[in-house]
């Protein structure tokens, strides 16, 4: 696994020279069915977007996925890196091409977008404990910075949309069970009338975890509903509900601790019993109009409430109790200029309030009230996006200017802040199959008022020594698209100020602080290959990044030179797909996972996994089969490494072998 780079490009050679052997395809445009996509704003067909974009789609039956976790849907997406899948009171953690490596918990630094409305909070945070994930129809990930496009915590977006396409009334009853008791019930009703189309969606998930003090529940409520008013006019609504009255933390633990028994969970976190209770309560609405030929509006509003009781494995301020309200509007103008020219104006309106709530933690009681604090962080934004097309290319040029206001009902805590974002790509279409695209763009990242609020000075109010961090990139791709195949390469260079980073201190174990490294630079290659045939689907996605500290000093330590701690320099993914006939169908995956640090000193090296998964499922008219073994060489590795955690409690232990089984009812 050392050399999987040089194997790869090996791999990935005599695919190139394949697709280069098409004469005739240099020489005239191909004719395929363009999949058009919006993760950049303006509708543009995936092929010639000039940003590094993934686009995955997947059947509403979801056979081949056992749906524990949004992992299982982004394995094949070169530069994404995931973890802690099993860990469901910190929730997944996402990074793309290392922004989102530092989060504790959830997703930072990444952009979250849920049927066109954004799940992420205006100041940065994300969670997934309320996807639909029975429901995902398919995703989008633009890999890079794009505050362009999104504004604040944008180092990455992902894009999730959940069924819609269906022509007929239905009804799916899904029942799944698997290893440490875990079992999944799902319902899905699907309702169609005339210009109105609705669907319902309800699940309850639970398990006792692979880890002592993991056991977690959970259930999701999910509505959509569609109507068209005329052919240029469409409104869409949706609403959330998610209740999950527990999700234990097993904990980091240190080597020796895993070495003795890897599924005991840390001592102090079942004595001080830490877990977390959410409820979760989201609805929105979209509104579509062409108004003419030239000018199209798209418009959308949404509210958001969150009430988080969590506890943490420290007696100071164990105890949390959080009431979030989010809101926001925002509206988008096109105009059609000239057949070959599109511009677009855009304003957005978020605003987010958190009331927090701190106690004593007295082994898992509130005791005294150390932190009464209410939060508010607001954003604005204007943007403008201006499209040409012609013969041989198309170049894309955006502009977008956020204001925020945050702070506390600290006076000395109240920060305005302003920020300007462009972009600029263009991509050559004249060499028909082939495209070639080179890009810029940015991004900026403000600390969370989660992160804010940890102050290391003991005291209230927000840490006035954490400030936002600013990234640019530079890439440069190569796509080749036929029917039956797609080949990608992307080379990206990020230049990247005031890095925000975790750590922990000894008088607070178990509560994350977090600081701002000087400068990092990130290089990386990223490789792309699906190949579709008859019954056989292949795909590979590798990607190779150096994520290196550029200026980064630490007390009396010079850390400069060093890797960015929590995430790999490697990942290569396989993924073979074969539908037989009469209803079978088997599937295999393998990813390899690098090396990675686990601290900013690099002092400690995590060793590198390689895990194999197979699933397999019979259908028949009505009635489908399906069964999974997750790890199948039982490899003993990490599904979370905790970054910069005091006394090298880093890991959290992955499950070995494991399996799950179910049944699919189709009315």
């Amino acid at each position: 696994m050392k050399n999987s780079f040089f194997l790869t490009l090996l791999l990935f050679m005599p695919m190139c020279l394949l697709a280069l052997q098409d004469r005739d395809s240099l020489q005239q445009k191909i004719a395929l069915k363009e999949i058009t996509l919006n993760a950049v704003r303006i509708k543009t067909p995936k092929r010639i977007i000039p940003f590094a974009v993934s686009h995955r789609i997947f059947k509403a039956e979801q056979l081949g996925l056992p749906q524990n976790s949004l992992q299982d849907y982004l394995t094949t997406v070169p530069g994404l890196y995931a973890q802690n899948t099993q860990n469901f009171a910190q929730d997944l953690r996402v990074s793309i091409r290392g922004f989102g490596a530092r989060s504790g918990f959830g997703i930072r630094g990444i952009q979250l977008i849920v049927d066109g409305i954004p799940e992420t909070t205006p100041d940065g945070q994300g969670q997934l404990d309320n996807l639909p994930l029975g429901l995902i129809q398919s995703l989008t990930v633009l890999r890079g910075p794009a505050s362009t496009f999104y504004g604040n915590a944008a180092g990455g977006v992902i894009q999730i949309n959940t069924l819609e396409d269906f022509k007929n009334d239905f009804v799916r009853l899904r029942a799944q069970g698997g290893s440490y008791s875990t079992s999944n019930f799902a319902a899905t009703v699907g309702l169609k009338k005339n210009k109105t189309k609705a669907i319902f969606y309800q699940n309850l998930t639970q398990s006792q975890g692979y880890r002592e003090h993991s056991k977690y529940k959970q259930q999701v409520f999910n509505a959509r509903v569609w109507h068209d008013f005329s052919e240029n006019s469409k409104i869409r609504g949706q609403f959330n509900y998610t209740h999950s009255p527990y999700a234990y933390d097993a904990g980091g633990v240190n080597w020796e601790s895993v070495q003795n028994n890897r599924e005991l969970a840390r001592p102090q976190n079942e004595t001080y019993k830490t877990f977390e209770n959410v409820d979760h309560l989201k609805m929105g609405v979209q509104w579509e109009k062409q108004i003419n030929q030239k000018l199209r509006w798209d418009s959308y509003a949404f509210y958001a409430h969150r009430d988080f009781e969590g506890k943490i494995p420290v007696q100071r301020n164990g105890y949390i109790d959080l009431v979030r309200n989010y809101y926001g509007v925002g509206s988008a103008l096109e105009f059609q200029l000239q057949n070959n020219h599109r511009i677009q104006f855009s304003i957005s309106i978020a605003d987010q309030k958190d009331d927090r709530n701190r106690y004593q933690n007295l082994e898992g009681s509130a005791g005294e009230n150390v932190l009464d604090q209410k939060e508010l962080f607001f954003n604005t934004a204007l943007s403008f996006l201006d499209e040409l097309k012609w013969s041989f290319g198309i170049l894309r040029l955006g502009l977008r200017y956020d204001y925020q206001r945050l702070g506390t009902q600290r006076q000395s805590d109240q920060v305005k802040l302003n920020t300007f974002n462009p972009s600029i790509g263009f991509t050559y279409t004249e060499w028909g199959s082939h495209v070639m695209f080179i890009s810029y763009s940015s991004s900026f990242e403000t600390p969370t008022l989660n992160e804010l609020s940890a102050n290391p000075l003991a005291s209230a109010g927000f840490n006035p020594n954490l400030s936002p961090s600013k990234a640019h990139n530079y890439e440069m791709g190569w796509r080749y698209v036929t029917p039956e195949n797609t080949l990608e390469a992307t080379l990206y260079a990020i230049n990247t100020k005031s890095e925000i980073l975790p750590y922990e201190l000894p008088a607070f174990l178990g509560q994350d602080f977090y600081r701002n490294a000087g400068k990092t630079k990130r290089m990386g290659i990223e490789l792309f290959w699906e190949h579709q045939k008859g019954p056989w689907l292949w795909t590979v996605a590798y990607n190779y990044a150096a994520i290196k500290f550029d200026d980064y000093v630490l007390g009396d330590q010079n850390l400069s030179g060093n890797n960015l701690p929590g995430v790999p320099q490697q990942q290569l993914t396989t993924f073979m797909q074969y539908d037989f006939s009469e209803g079978w169908g088997v599937s295999l995956q393998t990813q390899y996972s690098g090396e990675l640090y686990a601290d900013d000193a690099n002092q400690t090296l995590v060793a590198d996994y390689f895990l194999v998964n197979l699933r397999w499922w019979k259908s028949f008219e009505h009635l489908s089969f399906f069964a999974g073994v997750n790890n199948l060489l039982d490899r003993a590795y990490f599904d979370n490494i905790r970054i910069n955690a005091f006394g090298k409690r880093y890991y959290e232990s992955a499950p070995m072998r494991n399996f799950y089984l179910g049944i699919n009812l189709n009315l």
